[in-house]
């Protein structure tokens, strides 16, 4: 074999690297000709809204940078806690419990018993923590009545330390659409989230619930009605007030106060007492292309009561 001359050699090094150049430059043009899928369809992808049928409202399967955990049922288990829905990521949370602790009628608003009582425990439950330990250097400041979008609640601030970590956090309650809607966020010391305007979704969500027809009794009706199912005495048969108020209860233990309201209501045989009445509630007002119907419930004087079906 005759030994290559130095010139040959380099000449052959050089082809050599010119072929690996042209392969790459090739592999690279190839590349640029893949299509490529939007990146956005990449990302973890938020849930579906989860529409809850007590209250009208849809929750959405993001707020933010927060993603929706699954819903969590708590009724049947523990019948009055109704459900549990969790955004969350590594910097912040916001938890949502939609329940009625079993109570036959929730007023709207911040000012019933039944939902201080609600918020003074979910105050307490923050103590509890720091009890255990799970909590240290809690700090509450005083509560207030604090807005989301239209809807007053319950409110309070509070810092506190958890595994290591300083947090601060609100505390939210209120009736709402004839449940109890109650609220706790939490952030990581000087983060950024925006914690306000991710629950000004939510406000926008609860509007929106009240725009399809549902809605709640406040505490002032609550406690008249109250009042007027106190006096009830049908000795001397049904009167108009008597049928009113025995057809409310049967309204309310249909749960179908959160879709009729229970203080727009007429008799509409007054002719058949003391007999016997039929007693027509309105649905709340709404801008549904196909609105619900009237509700009529049926009272005899023995007070015995029967909703009538009306297609709804």
């Amino acid at each position: 074999m005759i030994p290559r001359s130095q010139p040959i050699r380099s000449l052959s090094r050089f082809l050599g690297a010119v072929c690996c150049l042209m392969a790459l430059a090739g592999l690279l043009t190839s590349c640029t000709q893949v299509n490529v899928v939007n990146p956005q369809t990449n990302l973890e992808l938020a849930p579906a809204p989860y529409f809850d049928d007590t209250t009208g409202i849809y929750f959405p399967g993001a707020l933010g940078p927060l993603f929706r955990r699954p819903v969590i049922e708590l009724e049947e288990k523990s019948p009055g806690l109704g459900l549990a829905i969790s955004y969350r990521n590594p910097e912040a949370r916001i938890d949502v419990f939609v329940y009625d602790l079993q109570a036959s009628v929730i007023p709207s608003g911040t000012d019933s018993e039944v939902i201080r009582k609600s918020f003074q425990d979910a105050l307490a439950d923050l103590q509890l923590a720091t009890s255990k330990r799970i909590y240290s250097q809690l700090e509450v400041a005083p509560p207030t009545i604090h807005k989301i979008g239209g809807t007053a609640f319950n409110h309070a601030t509070f810092q506190y330390t958890e595994g290591l970590v300083p947090k601060q956090g609100e505390l939210y309650v209120a009736g709402v659409n004839s449940q109890i809607l109650k609220i706790r966020t939490a952030k990581r010391l000087g983060s950024s989230i925006d914690i306000p305007r991710l629950l000004a979704y939510l406000g926008q969500t609860i509007e929106q619930s009240r725009l399809a027809g549902y809605g709640g009794i406040s505490n002032e009706d609550f406690k008249r009605i109250s009042a007027e199912l106190g006096q009830i005495n049908l000795d001397d048969g049904l009167s108009a007030n008597e049928a009113i108020s025995i057809a409310q209860i049967e309204l309310v233990g249909n749960k179908l106060h959160n879709r009729y309201d229970v203080t727009r209501h007429r008799i509409i045989d007054p002719g058949a007492l003391p007999d016997s009445a039929t007693v027509i509630f309105s649905p709340y007002p709404s801008n549904a292309t196909k609105p619900l119907p009237p509700a009529l419930v049926s009272v005899r004087k023995t007070g015995r009561a029967e909703l009538l079906d009306t297609q709804f």
